[in-house]
């Protein structure tokens, strides 16, 4: 299903969207982007012709809409002179593309309608382009770009901890690490692209753990009987998704850390590193309830088997990725 040609010119019209805004030279062909973006990904969350992805479609499509009308009034904002508005329509109007709080509400609705493979380009692919703007215009935000930064850390943070969803939380903790991609976006481009490529390392082992096994909900390991071995690469992977040191997730963490540090931003980075720490504690949850009731098998292989070849390379990349960096 996944090799049919529709979805492949799906993901090659995603691609080509991604290229457009890189080379764009106005904002209104950067909009164009935007849509061409839309329109290719709404097919793919109707994989499944299902009731709860036509209605997560639905929902996908009219914010979005609403999004690209305010990119759209700002653009008008802009020829009229009116920079100070059209700044904040903009800003606005990628932020609800990114699905950053405050305007986070659709993507958990939406997530909850989705497989784990357009899941995962919902949180990551998809958020490439409004990244991309958001970083041409950061030098005309202040306040209200920082406001944003605060809320996407606390909300990401502080909600992951009442969900039994493993979609939600996926979805929070993407909403916490936004927080951690706008701050480096905030100071650099390639900061920001290298935290975002680690971010996709870390997260595509976990998301496809959750799809090998179909886990939905935290409660769903009580009733797995998880061996030890399924234990301890689910516990690593998502230990690197917390960004706890040695694992690669620590590293764009650590990086941004001691920027915003040395540019005297002592209260962002207490926000930083509290958030983290409430992210890290839902994500302990997770491996503690698989732990609770699992086998007691160390030597089982048919996991690595299931899991696949890519599933394995990543994962080693995600455990052994910090090493590797600090030795290169």
């Amino acid at each position: 299903m996944w090799f049919s040609p529709s979805l492949i010119l799906m993901l090659i019209s995603i691609m080509s969207s991604v290229f457009l805004i890189l080379s764009s030279p106005s904002l209104f062909i950067s909009w164009l982007g935007l849509e061409l973006n839309t329109l290719a990904f709404l097919p793919m969350m109707l994989v499944k012709k299902t009731s709860m992805a036509s209605e997560g479609s639905v929902k996908y499509f009219l914010t979005q809409t609403l999004a690209s009308i305010l990119i759209i009034i700002s653009i008008v904002m802009f020829f009229l002179d009116l920079n100070s508005v059209g700044n904040s329509l903009l800003l606005v109007g990628l932020s609800i593309k990114l699905g950053a709080a405050p305007f986070h509400s659709w993507i958990l609705s939406v997530a909850e309608t989705l497989n784990w493979p357009v899941l995962f380009i919902l949180l990551t692919i998809q958020k490439i382009n409004p990244l991309f703007m958001l970083w041409n215009f950061s030098s005309y935000w202040g306040n209200v770009f920082n406001v944003i930064i605060i809320m996407s850390l606390v909300v990401g943070s502080l909600m992951g901890l009442i969900q039994t969803s493993t979609r939600l939380l996926m979805t929070f903790s993407s909403i916490s690490h936004m927080g951690w991609i706008l701050i480096s976006v905030s100071f650099d481009l390639w900061m920001g692209v290298l935290y975002f490529f680690i971010y996709m390392v870390v997260l595509l082992p976990v998301i496809m753990i959750f799809n090998t096994f179909n886990i939905s909900y935290i409660n769903e390991f009580f009733l797995m009987n998880f061996s030890l071995s399924k234990q301890i690469l689910l516990f690593l992977s998502v230990l690197s998704l917390g960004g706890l040191p040695p694992f690669l997730g620590f590293l764009p963490k650590w990086l941004i850390l001691q920027v915003v540090m040395s540019m005297g931003w002592y209260f962002f980075s207490l926000i930083m590193i509290l958030a983290s720490l409430f992210t890290l504690f839902f994500y302990l949850r997770v491996t503690f309830t698989a732990f609770i009731l699992g086998g007691s098998s160390l030597f089982e292989t048919k996991i690595f088997y299931s899991l696949g070849n890519l599933n394995l390379f990543m994962l080693s990349l995600s455990i052994l990725g910090l090493p590797l960096f600090l030795f290169v």
